[in-house]
């Protein structure tokens, strides 16, 4: 047998490479008193929620209290509405520039600044696009370079960033320009992952690495897979073996919204496993972080839109001024529901700009539809009812994804489908009926 080489083109122009010097904020004062996070670029979360960057155990610390985003024009500090406050200086602070050896109060907790002397070069893409990943801020073009990076490797990937930041996107972009292009990509999510049900869906006959062979397997929200089940994870990465002693021909992808580094802090996930699944490491920027990509961004959505939309200068100024906490897939989300609006006469975007989580009632949707194709209304109802029926079957489950199989009749394959098709995770049902 004659092994060949098959070559990739991957999209992208020439690679450029800019000086950037580390950063640190480091704790100096407090219950967590010597903690430290460190960035090349980007942004550094701080608060007490696991999902931070930097996660403090001061209580009078809020959830999301601040974030220091590298910028063009240095380091820049933003309260993210602290109950206490952020002090800069002794002064309370919204948001302000800060130095090295600048010294940061929120609640009990002090913090500092420090930056290297020395600068490191990165790496910097001149495209717009990687697979469906858009932008032209240096942000995302570091995100580029890195994934293309990758891309040639057959190593595991993490990747991190906030929920609708396009997490799965980069996984599906690495698989596109991979050797492994042609095998197939299989998605977990390990979030609606029971143990009970982790040996059927990983391992069984159908499971993700059976079916998988010769592609890529991607771990959706790694962090949630049950305890019991990392150390077999584990073992299979370290052997490359399958339970039987098949050989592991596939490329692991993980993908999270927390901070892996501290669920391993709280052994809530296995440290072994998390450097096995980190060998490469990317993390994408929050669009608030990134907005000169909006315009682009949003150019780049409305193509998939069945309606077409109009945008205005003076709509992707407003699309600008708001800080997208639920990110890309917010943004999305809006462009499809002012599509809708716009289809029907109504040209007022203001009120779009609002929790996703705010349904119209059935009669409004009703009223809108009528004056659709009907193929059109159609599409737009039934979408409107699978995230409904899907929220409230997950509800009376009592967010079992078993019981739910057997009320819905579908298998779990495509239970797990729908529920990702209409961006309902259980952590976030459950956090919206207070049992999170």
């Amino acid at each position: 047998m004659v092994e060949t080489t098959e070559s990739v083109t991957i999209p992208g122009d020439s690679i450029t490479r800019v000086p950037i010097r580390e950063w640190t904020v480091e704790v100096i004062g407090g219950p967590d008193k010597g903690k430290s996070i460190s960035a090349l670029s980007g942004l550094i979360r701080v608060g007490s929620d696991e999902g931070n960057d930097l996660v403090l155990s001061d209580s009078t610390v809020s959830r999301k209290h601040l974030e220091i985003e590298r910028t063009s024009r240095g380091l820049l500090l933003r309260d993210l509405g602290s109950r206490n406050g952020s002090f800069l200086a002794g002064r309370l602070t919204l948001q302000a520039f800060v130095e090295p050896g600048d010294k940061i109060d929120l609640g009990k907790t002090r913090l500092t600044i420090k930056q290297k002397s020395r600068e490191t070069e990165v790496e910097l893409d001149g495209g717009e696009q990687f697979g469906d990943l858009v932008g032209v801020s240096e942000a995302m073009r570091i995100i580029f370079a890195e994934l293309r990076r990758v891309t040639r490797e057959d190593v595991t990937l993490l990747i991190e960033g906030e929920t609708g930041t396009g997490k799965e996107l980069a996984a599906r972009a690495v698989h596109a320009y991979s050797v492994r292009r042609f095998g197939p990509f299989r998605v977990v999510d390990c979030a609606m992952l029971s143990e009970a049900a982790a040996e059927r869906e990983l391992f069984g006959p159908d499971g993700a690495f059976t079916t998988a062979q010769g592609g890529i397997i991607f771990f959706d929200e790694v962090a949630e897979l049950p305890l019991a089940v990392q150390p077999k994870l584990l073992r299979i990465l370290e052997s490359k073996e399958l339970p039987g002693g098949k050989k592991l021909d596939a490329r692991i992808i993980a993908a999270t919204s927390r901070n892996l580094a501290e669920e391993v802090q709280q052994q809530r996930f296995r440290q072994e496993l998390f450097f096995r699944l980190a060998v490469a490491r990317v993390r994408l920027p929050p669009l608030r972080t990134r907005k000169i990509d909006i315009p682009l961004l949003a150019k780049h959505l409305v193509k998939g839109l069945s309606t077409p939309i109009d945008l205005s200068p003076q709509m992707l100024s407003l699309l600008e001024g708001y800080d997208w906490p639920g990110n890309v897939r917010e943004l999305r989300n809006v462009l499809e529901r002012g599509a809708l609006m716009q289809a029907t006469g109504n040209s007022s975007w203001l009120e779009l700009l609002v929790p996703t989580d705010r349904r119209p009632d059935r009669t409004s949707l009703l009223e809108v539809a009528v004056k659709l194709a009907y193929h059109e209304a159609k599409d737009r109802i039934l979408n409107d009812f699978e995230k409904h029926y899907f929220a409230e079957v997950m509800k009376q489950c009592g967010y079992d994804i078993k019981q739910a199989e057997e009320r819905t009749g579908l298998s779990m394959q495509s239970l797990y489908r729908l529920l990702k098709k209409n961006g309902l995770r259980l952590k976030d049902l459950k956090n919206a009926d207070g049992l999170g």
